[in-house]
């Protein structure tokens, strides 16, 4: 069987490739945070310096730092322990970066290869990328269904008029897709249950659906991925279905701090910036909903449409008059 990887990854990476789609992403931020939306960047100067000001600054950081440490620290565990703190730092990095600017696909056999310069095979750097996948599934559908049973369906009540916002059209749809985010949420759910399922409960099953699969006429483009997720799958199985329940236990605790503190990035800086008294646990599920918004892969690393999404879902918390919308949102991106 061929395999559909590059042989270099890196030889995606050429500087003119690199730089069309960060410029691409760069001015659709630009369109829809100041023409879009429209606003008046000369309130800026308003926003008081204060002692809260600062303590929320240095919070945002902290999330930043606890999810990154958290992503090093399972790139750790996965390695069993052969890769030092600063190479599983500098693969996070770089595995970030390709995912900002190029498809999540280019992205992860970006990290494949980054592993396996490690001295590490490449099947279990694929193994090791795979469950990485997988554990983002399990702590995103676990962190959103916590948030649904503490909050309620309050979570997707997206009614208020935010009518600070110009171009209400735009903001409106957005807020009206949100309202169903929890249909990507079922779809996120269904997608970690079938990986679940083919890596510790049937792997040869999976192998032999997916290889089966390719065959089918109609799939020939895409035949050497379909096949090479089977293939992915059972090694994966192979590599981590003996560790043991402690082992992934706390490979998914670490996962989900990631993921708990990449949505309290959001409402730190809502909470630093907000006029208003916030219930911190529906803005922390308004970040939940977000997300699923983002998963639509409509621009290099989403960028442009995750500032419109943020500005979008988090109008009703932001202050009067936008005037510190921008800061928060370029902060947060």
């Amino acid at each position: 069987m061929a395999d559909a990887r590059p042989s270099n990854p890196l030889s995606l990476f050429t500087l003119r490739r690199v730089m069309l789609p960060v410029a691409i992403g760069i001015a659709v931020s630009i369109y829809l945070v100041v023409v879009v939306s429209r606003i008046d960047t000369s309130r800026l100067a308003q926003i008081p310096f204060s002692r809260h000001l600062v303590y929320g600054l240095l919070l945002a950081i902290l999330t930043v730092t606890v999810r990154d440490l958290a992503y090093i620290y399972r790139m750790w565990k996965l390695t069993d322990h052969r890769l030092s703190f600063f190479k599983c730092f500098e693969i996070i990095m770089l595995w970030e970066f390709g995912s900002s600017v190029t498809p999540a696909s280019v992205g992860g056999f970006t990290a494949m290869y980054f592993i396996s310069k490690e001295k590490i095979s490449f099947g279990k750097s694929a193994s090791i990328v795979m469950l990485c996948s997988y554990m983002d599934n399990v702590a995103f559908g676990t962190v959103f269904t916590l948030m649904f049973l503490i909050v309620g369906p309050s979570m997707f009540d997206l009614s208020a008029v935010c009518t600070d916002l110009g171009n209400g059209n735009i903001f409106a749809a957005v807020r009206t897709m949100a309202g169903y985010a929890w249909l990507g949420f079922v779809a996120v759910v269904v997608v970690g249950g079938l990986l679940g399922f083919g890596i510790f409960v049937r792997p040869g099953w999976a192998r032999t659906f997916f290889s089966r699969l390719s065959g089918i006429k109609w799939l020939h483009r895409w035949r050497e991925p379909i096949s090479l997720l089977g293939e992915e799958i059972w090694l994966t199985s192979h590599e981590f279905k003996s560790k043991g329940l402690g082992f992934l236990l706390k490979v998914f605790i670490a996962t989900s701090i990631s993921w708990c503190a990449r949505y309290a990035l959001g409402s730190v800086l809502i909470w630093t910036f907000a006029t208003i008294h916030l219930h911190q646990l529906e803005v922390f599920a308004r970040q939940c909903v977000l997300r699923v918004l983002i998963f639509i892969p409509a621009t290099p690393g989403g960028s442009g449409v995750s500032e419109l999404a943020f500005m979008a879902l988090n109008c009703d918390y932001l202050p009067a008059g936008l005037s510190s919308a921008v800061v928060i949102i370029f902060i947060w991106a």
